[in-house]
């Protein structure tokens, strides 16, 4: 008989199979394939997103030694091993280069090696989807809490504090408490300070004044929370942040975005004095080119000699001329009419066929992770003999600023990794996908996309070149990142006009 090893993960989610039920299905494939048990490998209430997980890192140890007994993993299927593609693929990389079989009970045994890889991308896709759909319900029920005046988690901003509410409701055995704010001791101070700057007094002075002792970041976040100091519950408001920094490039998603529900607590300032004090913190924003544009085609809409044309800020694109005020046109009508062109255009054959043709030109890129591994393995032995040091010394500061240091280089050498990983996985698919995948993906990004208009602007930025737009005329050109160009006949109300 094989000798085994199961992988075994249960997540919070109340719904999930739990560690004994996969453990009596994976016993009774081991039965059915002739495969004998040796160890198993076990994560409870663990999430699937990263790999820090004790059962996980141990399996990925003991994978990498000779001597570790067994020779095939058996899992439940492959939302157990993780809900990333990227760490996935990561993993089985690593298994098959250490002699190790991965089966799911999930995938027919019997099917052919190219079947077995279609149908692991699949349902690794869906796991990875099934993560974000989480994400997504989880976001919604913060934003349901909002709505009911609750607090969707953090701290009290300064000048309030968090009072528990008893809901009623209960959930194994436990009662569950919502929060809310209600005004701290230092209140009045925070009030003088924000009421001095809605009246325009400088930072500094009206902290001053309130006898506010705070760093300068400290009060302009102070600032950022205005409407809740006005009595409302604010959320949504920040962009996520990743690896490359604040989504979009912005730290605040546009005003459009924030889901506010007034009149939820106590407030310290009135609604208009709020709102002076995010027009004054906006306005500061815009002079530095730190604020979202809400137009769809700003730096995509060019004019024949290639000038942009710029969001005038009341609903128009505007053209300036030297010597007049320049043309204005209606924002909405234009970015309606390019936007059904390019979902014309891009469920098109002659389209489709095109950029599948372009994706199949892309060479699959050197595979360099394996250096990077070592690397990693270098790190790893530094960081152990910097340890054993520092249980050697009297004062091991020293030491332990080194191993900060060693950490903080291997996340950045492991990050590089992932990249490089992912990077592949995408070349590869993009080099064998085919046209019926594509009109999936296409169709399903705009389904996505709708309503969400920083969605739409990053779909159209990435599929677009340019858009040109001739103000005599009034005909519009597109100009896909593939060799396509489509012409736009000017729609009623696409008029340029002077504004209202």
């Amino acid at each position: 008989m094989i000798p085994t090893a199961l992988y075994l993960r249960s997540s919070k989610d109340r719904s999930d199979v739990s560690i004994e039920a996969q453990r009596r299905a994976l016993t009774q494939v081991a039965q059915e394939r002739g495969l004998l048990i040796a160890c198993e490998y076990s994560d409870t209430v663990e999430s699937a997103k990263d790999e820090n997980r004790p059962g996980f890192q141990q399996l990925v140890s003991d994978l990498r030694k000779p001597s570790r007994g067994w020779s095939t993993l058996l899992l439940l299927d492959t939302s157990r091993l993780s809900r990333r593609r990227h760490i996935s693929i990561i993993f089985e990389h690593e298994a098959e280069k250490n002699g190790v079989d991965v089966i799911y009970k999930s995938i027919p045994d019997d099917a052919d090696p190219i079947t077995t890889m279609l149908l692991r991308s699949i349902m690794q896709a869906i796991d990875e989807w099934h993560s974000l759909t989480s994400k997504q319900k989880g976001l919604s029920g913060m934003a349901e809490n909002v709505r009911k005046g609750y607090r969707a988690g953090g701290r009290a901003p300064t000048g309030y504090k968090l009072e528990l509410v008893q809901t009623g409701v209960f959930r194994e055995g436990d009662e569950i408490t919502k929060s809310r704010l209600v005004p701290h001791d230092s209140s009045p101070v925070i009030a003088k300070y924000l009421s001095s700057r809605a009246k325009g007094i400088p930072r500094t002075r009206a902290a001053k004044d309130a006898k506010l002792d705070s760093p300068s970041t400290t009060l302009i976040g102070i600032e950022w929370n205005a409407l809740t100091y006005a009595g409302h519950t604010v959320w949504n408001v920040r962009n996520e942040y990743g690896h490359d920094g604040y989504k979009h490039g912005v730290k605040r998603r546009p005003r459009s975005e924030w889901i506010i529900q007034k009149n939820t607590h106590a407030p310290l300032i009135t609604e208009s004095e709020a709102e002076a004090i995010l027009a004054a913190l906006n306005s500061k924003a815009r002079q530095y080119g730190r604020v979202a544009s809400p137009y769809l085609l700003s730096g995509l809409l060019k004019s024949l000699e290639g000038k942009a044309w710029e969001g005038s800020g009341d609903g128009y694109y505007r053209l300036r001329n030297p010597v007049g005020r320049g043309k204005f046109v209606n924002a909405k009508v234009l970015e309606s009419a390019v936007v059904e062109q390019v979902r014309k255009d891009t469920s098109s054959d002659e389209f489709i066929g095109r950029l599948v043709a372009e994706a199949r030109k892309r060479k699959l890129p050197k595979n360099d992770a394996k250096d990077l591994r070592g690397e990693v393995t270098s790190v790893n032995a530094q960081i152990s003999r910097m340890m054993d040091l520092a249980g050697q010394m009297t004062i091991p500061a020293p030491a332990l600023r080194r191993i900060e240091e060693l950490e903080e280089k291997r996340t950045g050498i492991l990050t590089r990794i992932e990249k490089i990983e992912r990077d592949r996985a995408t070349d590869m698919a993009m080099a064998n996908v085919n046209e019926a995948q594509v009109r999936r993906i296409l169709a399903s990004l705009f389904a996505e996309a709708e309503g969400q208009e920083n969605a739409l602007k990053a779909i159209l930025g990435g599929m677009i070149e340019r858009v040109t737009l001739d103000p005599a005329t009034l005909l519009c050109q597109i100009a896909y990142r593939v060799e396509y160009r489509a012409k736009l006949a000017s729609p009623r109300g696409f008029e340029p006009r002077s504004r209202p």
